[in-house]
């Protein structure tokens, strides 16, 4: 893997050649996928949303000096632009409440539930 990133990376980049590249894909690149894209008549992002989330990935790897190559010679080395989940593995066993369960039959604690709002409910 080569990283030349000094932020978090959030994108995985899998290169022909068995290398990949993970780099951080802010805000900002995607606003210049998406200006690039309209300038190229590429459509709306769900018509071009393979080359939208190349593009911002793109952008970030000529940022950070990882390609000098034009996109589409960059694009024709790359298998594929993913997302990575950078969100921490929660490992903490969850907690269970064991205990008795209590229901409520006279609906004293939340008026107006069991009538469904009606003038009964009102009448309190």
């Amino acid at each position: 893997m080569t990283s030349n990133e000094d932020k978090t990376p959030n994108t995985r980049i899998k290169y022909l050649d068995g290398h990949t590249d993970e780099v951080c894909v802010t805000m900002w690149q995607r606003c210049q996928a998406e200006t690039h894209g309209k300038t190229k008549g590429w459509g709306n992002l769900m018509e071009a949303a393979v080359k939208f989330n190349a593009y911002s990935a793109y952008v970030r790897c000529r940022q950070i000096g990882v390609t000098t190559l034009p996109f589409e010679q960059w694009a024709d080395t790359v298998v594929s632009v993913e997302d990575m989940n950078n969100d921490p593995v929660d490992t903490e066993p969850a907690e269970s409440y064991s205990g008795d369960v209590l229901q409520s039959m006279s609906g004293d604690d939340a008026p107006g539930f069991l009538t469904n709002g009606t003038q009964a409910a009102s009448a309190n």
